[in-house]
């Protein structure tokens, strides 16, 4: 493989496409003024996120919610949630920004590339594959091993709220 392949694979493809290879996953969203977004790294080595952004996307398509300061590093298995202004829990390592809003969100890492996403609608530019269902009255959230196949509807379930834990 000659390095600029590997580069390709490795940096990620364009909005609405599989995702660049990235141990670093949306692991669970609830929308609104008291939403989040958690991002966990699934990988077995801490991972620099400082410089990603994340992504909301609505009417097709997607605008920066937040940008994750420099030398944010991600120990294995540890959360960085964004949450909105009226959220009312506690917040590990993260940010708060006005509302979480949208039909989905887009991870993209510090070079531009999609890292991964998650969509609600047939017409969302974050979503991966088939949409995830809504929930009415609960985050939209992994397996607790945060698995990930690159199809939404397989991958998210409703659960209830957790940001900065393990899924149930």
């Amino acid at each position: 493989m000659t390095p600029f392949l590997a580069f390709l694979l490795l940096a990620g493809t364009a909005v609405g496409t599989s995702p660049g290879v990235s141990a670093v996953k949306v692991n669970e969203i609830s929308f609104g003024s008291a939403g989040f977004v958690e991002l966990r790294n699934t990988g077995a080595t801490a991972a620099d996120v400082g410089g990603w952004s994340v992504q909301t996307c609505s009417g097709g398509t997607a605008r920066i919610l937040a940008t994750i300061p420099p030398n944010t590093v991600l120990p294995p298995g540890e959360y960085f949630v964004i949450a909105g202004a009226a959220f009312s829990g506690t917040v590990p390592a993260g940010l708060v920004v006005d509302t979480v809003d949208g039909s989905g969100v887009i991870t993209r890492n510090r070079h531009g590339a999609h890292t991964d996403s998650v969509g609600l609608t047939s017409s969302s530019p974050c979503r991966e594959d088939s949409p995830a269902k809504p929930c009415a009255d609960s985050s939209l959230g992994r397996d607790s091993a945060s698995r990930d196949s690159d199809h939404n509807a397989d991958d998210f379930a409703c659960r209830i709220p957790s940001p900065g834990e393990t899924n149930q």
